[in-house]
């Protein structure tokens, strides 16, 4: 009996780690709009399992800021607005600033591969190479709450990382650019570009949040917003 106790919580640890994973990645990819409602018994069916670990792990991302409660009962998408988004800008742009690290710049920085003008990066790998990068300056940080914040930034920033390069021009080549001047270790003329890099997009926030909340960036594996 007590085995099978063991086993069954084993296995709903399992189920829940995997519902995690699956369900993040679906929020943070921008799989769904924002303010889309999330059934919880179309959410099971979708990811596999039962509707108690779908619940679990719902309220486990509200704590994350990647849901929200629905007033009428249930989660959603947050909802993003211009002052939002400005916010979360200004935010990043501050906690990457604070991270940096003087005596460690250039220290095991990524690589970055600007794509030539015949092979321009796709969307997703830009926003890839966006958090890479900015994950790994908070990295040289000595002060762990910078690089849990900035990685939780990162994941909310992803959706619209997304739609930047619709937007502006050269997000590729901008990153390289922020990319150089850390590897080289020039503190002052990073903090330049850092600011420069979120002032482009606190100038075009508007933009971005109409191409943002206009359409979803992955198609769904299946309509969940509603019940059969």
């Amino acid at each position: 009996m007590i085995f099978e106790i063991f086993a069954a919580m084993s296995a709903d640890a399992v189920t829940s780690s995997r519902v995690y994973a699956m369900m993040k990645a679906d929020i943070v990819r921008g799989r769904f709009l924002p303010r889309t409602l999330l059934v919880e018994r179309a959410l099971a069916e979708d990811y596999g399992a039962s509707v108690t670990p779908i619940r679990n792990v719902a309220h486990q991302l509200v704590g994350e800021r990647l849901l929200s409660l629905h007033p009428g009962g249930g989660f959603e998408i947050p909802s993003v607005t211009a002052d939002s988004l400005q916010q979360l800008y200004s935010w990043h742009s501050q906690l990457i600033r604070m991270a940096l690290n003087p005596k460690r710049l250039g220290e095991g920085m990524i690589e970055l591969t600007v794509v030539s003008a015949e092979n321009p990066p796709s969307v997703s790998e830009v926003a890839q190479a966006a958090e890479n990068l900015f994950t790994r300056i908070a990295a040289l940080s000595p002060n762990a709450e910078h690089r849990k914040a900035v990685q939780s930034a990162a994941e909310r920033l992803h959706a619209p990382r997304r739609i930047e390069p619709t937007i502006l021009n050269g997000t590729a080549e901008e990153l390289a650019a922020v990319q150089a001047l850390t590897a080289e270790g020039r503190r002052s003329d990073l903090v330049s570009a850092i600011w420069a890099y979120h002032r482009r997009r606190l100038r075009r926030v508007t933009e971005l949040v109409a191409a943002l909340n206009a359409a979803g960036q992955v198609p769904p594996r299946a309509d969940i917003t509603r019940e059969n």
